[in-house]
């Protein structure tokens, strides 16, 4: 059985590079849910789902509270997204103009 200084010690696997493409793609999918333009939907659908509760009236009253975290949560999830995907295209070579795009 290994020790705590064993496993912390020990280097995590590699993600491959499509995979990583794919991971960066699921974060940017997320982070337009979070999108502020959407912010109208969202509070639609937030005080359809919690009207008349606490969260509710908490939601209803602090609109731009509610916005600047939506906004917050949109450029975290943008600033994670982008990174796997510079990660997943970091070692191609494109100088020969040879490089093959996978759709």
């Amino acid at each position: 059985m290994e020790t705590l200084e064993n496993q912390a010690s020990a280097p995590k696997p590699a993600i491959a590079t499509s995979d990583r493409e794919k991971l960066g793609r699921k974060w940017l999918l997320v982070s337009f849910i979070f999108c502020p333009c959407h912010l109208p939907l969202i509070m639609a659908v937030l005080g359809v789902l919690f009207g008349g509760s606490a969260f509710g009236a908490l939601v209803g009253r602090n609109t731009i509270g509610v916005g600047l975290t939506f906004g917050a949560i949109y450029i975290a999830l943008l600033v994670v997204g982008f990174r796997h995907l510079r990660a997943a295209t970091k070692d191609i070579d494109c100088s020969d103009a040879e490089c093959v795009i996978a759709a």
